[in-house]
């Protein structure tokens, strides 16, 4: 009987409606803890992405990085000039050579081609003079590819200037080969040098009124082996007529 009448009043409370006003409190409670919780929650996400964003941004990071960079290259490019081939900066400092070589005018990247040519030679030189061999096999490797550089290039430059560089070039290759004993310029190479340089020592010789009749003997020698492709033979006739010349 007493369950019966429980059950009676439970249904009744079905029927039963909440106040107006504490449904509107209730709701209003509800929700603003809601927008706290939410707020909170806002304010820290957004903070912990504001700290990442401003460690990792380029904007922040670049500056400092960039000047890193600069400092630690300066040092490095800096420190490489004094390499020799075989050191572990010399890249560098071959590929610095070859950028501040391509910003020169066209006439003038052929001439600083041709130099750093010839001071390859008188490095190798010096290496080979004081036995030191720690680097001369990189060294003379270098003096062979800059030698095949400045064989294409000695054709841009003036013809006056193509004289002056060849002589420049065949005098220390002289010298060099001498001191290493061995031979530095590939056929390529000496074909092209050696026949700018005895073309060059002809004309000049062609313009002396006042040779000898044996001096003009050994000049049309010196012609005809020209001619001939053999240029040893013509060089050893142009040197027979220059110390009766200076004389």
């Amino acid at each position: 009987m007493e369950e019966i009448n429980i059950i009676k009043k439970l249904e009744s409370l079905k029927e039963t409606k909440p106040n107006s006003e504490w449904v509107a409190f209730a709701k209003r409670d509800i929700l603003s803890k809601e927008f706290v919780k939410e707020k909170e929650s806002f304010s820290f996400t957004t903070f912990i992405s504001t700290l990442s964003h401003a460690f990792e941004t380029p904007k922040v990071l670049a500056p400092v990085l960039s000047g890193m960079i600069v400092v630690v290259f300066g040092f490095a490019l800096v420190s490489s000039q004094n390499t020799m081939p075989g050191d572990n900066l010399y890249s560098l400092k071959k590929a610095y050579n070859q950028v501040a070589t391509s910003l020169l005018p066209a006439d003038q990247q052929a001439v600083a081609r041709i130099n750093q040519a010839d001071e390859l030679l008188a490095q190798l030189d010096s290496i080979a003079k004081s036995n030191d061999n720690g680097n001369i096999e990189a060294t003379t490797e270098e003096v062979k590819k800059a030698i095949s550089v400045a064989s294409r290039e000695i054709t841009k430059v003036s013809e006056e200037q193509q004289g002056e560089l060849a002589g420049q070039l065949v005098s220390r290759v002289s010298e060099v080969e001498k001191t290493t004993n061995a031979s530095i310029m590939d056929s390529e190479s000496e074909e092209i040098i050696y026949s700018v340089f005895i073309k060059s020592e002809i004309k000049e010789f062609e313009g002396n009124d006042n040779l000898t009749e044996s001096q003009l003997e050994l000049l049309n020698n010196a012609k005809e082996y020209f001619e001939l492709g053999d240029y040893a033979s013509a060089m050893t006739a142009l040197y027979s007529i220059q110390p009766a010349v200076e004389e």
